[in-house]
Parts: structure tokens; C-alpha cells; sequence
């Protein structure tokens, strides 16, 4: 495991230090990126720390095909991993893979929500974010979120990793600076908008995240201080649906909740027996919505 993670560090070192909020993406550069995020897949797979529940991905898969659709010609294809992390979150580190946490799925409330998630981490990607985020801080955090997945997943017998807590994944998971994080933003509402979402309840993700977490300032796991409030996403991305015409489209609630509902009640149960309370009632609300 320690091999994997300095294979982690220098790869991530090795990309282009740039400081632009997007950069173009080289073969090289992507070659390199999806070498670092299938090792990684791989380890993570190898230690029982992915969901194989095949019907779980073809699901998720599908709504990433959507995605993956609308993106520009030659854009490197979309590969989705779902880690057994019980924290609500994603990333990608680059080469056209993204990791999706279970906490995440099972927080979403609906189809549309986890397609803007999904929409939000290919932006990241085609934009040159990798590239272009990859100094030395954000080199280090990427090979940290190896180690800190690898080090506690859900159901593994360590104590998973509460990124709030301030550990090296808030790191990783905020290597991606404002303007960037905006960018993606925008750039994922129209993929999403592309791909025949309702963007406007998409970008109602952002709500999800504040009743879990508060706002950007409590929330030390998915955004540093620098990044945008969750309110504040939430508000742009609303205004930008509307004047695109977007504020309709495919939301597939119920089948979401339905095909997502057996991950939801495991990862409730853990979140029952670790005592996380804010987390707990948004999976409790969300098996609610099923009835």
C-alpha cells in the first residue's frame, strides 16, 4: 500500500505546475492522470473498498453515459467508481475517472442530483483543472486521498476517515481553487442540461450538502475557505438554469430512491452506529420520500 501511495505522489508531482484555471489536456497529461486513478481503483478494489453490486453500476453508469454524451469530441471517456466512504463527497483525479462516495449516492435525493455531482467532476476533467491545479499542495493532496480512502472505508474495520475532522482527504478533495470550482460549476450545468436534466433541482445538491454540513464555513470536508458557499452555488447555478430555459427535464425521484435504496439503509446503518445525527436524518428523509 505504501508503494502505491508514493506512485500516487509522483505522478501527481510530475503534471504541468500551472496556475490558470484551465489548461489544455495533453495525451500525455491524461495518460498519466488515468494511470494514477486505475491504480488506485485497482488497490481500493483489491482491499473489497469499491461497491460491486452490479445493478448499483449499470445504474450509475448510465446516468454518467448521459454525461459522458454530451461532452466535446475527443473528450476521454467517463469511468465511475463507487467507494464504500461513507462521507458525502466525490473527486476525480483525472484521466476521465471519478470517484463517487456511497455517502454521496445515498444523501442524493434524486437522479438529477447525482447527474450535476456527476456533470460537476467531468467539467473538472475536460476543463484542465487536473493540469492546471497540479502544484505542489494539490500533488500531495491527491496521493493523501489515496491513503486516507485506502487507510478507512466503510465496513473496513478502521474508523473512516471524518474529513471534518481535518484530516489529509479535505486536502485532496479541495485541491481545485475557486475560479475553478466555479467554472465547473457552470460548465457541469450544461452538460447536465445537455444530457436532459433538470438542473435546477441538480443544483438543489448544494442543499443537500448545507443541511448535512451547514455552509462553506462549517464545512471543512468539501470546500476550503476559499471556495464559494454552498448557498451561493446553489443561487448561481438556479439563476443560470432558468435563463438557459433548463428548469425542466428528467428528475427520476422515485426511481433513484428505489435503485439506490439498498446502498442507503447500509450506509445509514452506519452512520446510526458511529452516531453521525445530520447525516442519518438526510438518509432517513430520503427513505421517507419513498413511501
Amino acid at each position: 500500500m505504501r508503494r502505491l501511495f508514493a506512485a500516487l505522489l509522483v505522478a501527481a508531482m510530475s503534471f504541468n505546475a500551472a496556475c490558470a484555471p484551465t489548461a489544455p489536456n495533453s495525451r500525455a497529461a491524461l495518460a498519466q492522470q488515468a494511470e494514477v486513478s486505475e491504480r488506485l481503483a485497482a488497490e481500493l478494489r483489491r482491499e473489497g473498498k469499491l461497491v460491486e453490486d452490479a445493478a448499483l453500476n449499470r445504474y450509475v453508469r448510465a446516468i454518467a453515459a448521459r454525461i459522458a454524451a454530451v461532452r466535446p469530441p475527443g473528450a476521454v471517456p467517463l469511468t465511475v467508481h463507487i467507494v464504500k466512504d461513507a462521507d458525502v463527497n466525490a473527486f476525480t483525479p483525472g484521466g476521465g475517472h471519478v470517484f463517487v462516495n456511497a455517502g454521496m449516492i445515498a444523501a442524493m435525493e434524486n437522479e438529477a442530483q447525482l447527474a450535476m455531482v456527476l456533470a460537476h467532476e467531468a467539467a473538472h476533467i475536460d476543463r484542465g483543472h487536473v493540469i492546471a491545479g497540479q502544484r505542489a499542495g494539490a500533488a500531495i493532496g491527491l496521493a493523501a486521498a489515496g491513503g486516507a480512502i485506502l487507510a478507512g472505508a466503510l465496513g473496513a474495520p478502521a474508523e473512516l476517515t471524518r474529513l471534518a475532522a481535518g484530516g489529509v482527504q479535505s486536502v485532496a478533495y479541495n485541491a481545485f481553487s475557486r475560479t475553478q470550482e466555479e467554472d465547473a460549476d457552470l460548465v457541469g450545468l450544461r452538460y447536465a442540461a445537455a444530457a436532459g436534466y433538470d438542473v435546477v433541482e441538480g443544483a438543489r445538491s448544494f442543499e443537500v450538502l448545507r443541511r448535512i454540513y451547514g455552509e462553506q464555513s462549517d464545512l471543512a470536508n468539501f470546500f476550503l475557505s476559499s471556495h464559494p458557499r454552498s448557498s451561493e452555488r446553489e443561487a448561481r447555478l438556479i439563476a443560470a438554469a432558468r435563463r438557459m430555459g433548463a428548469a425542466g427535464g428528467r428528475v427520476a425521484e422515485a426511481e433513484y430512491l428505489r435503485r439506490t435504496a439498498k446502498l442507503r439503509r447500509q450506509v445509514l446503518r452506519y452512520y446510526e452506529a458511529k452516531g453521525r445525527a445530520r447525516e442519518a436524518a438526510q438518509l432517513r428523509r430520503n427513505l421517507r420520500r419513498m413511501r
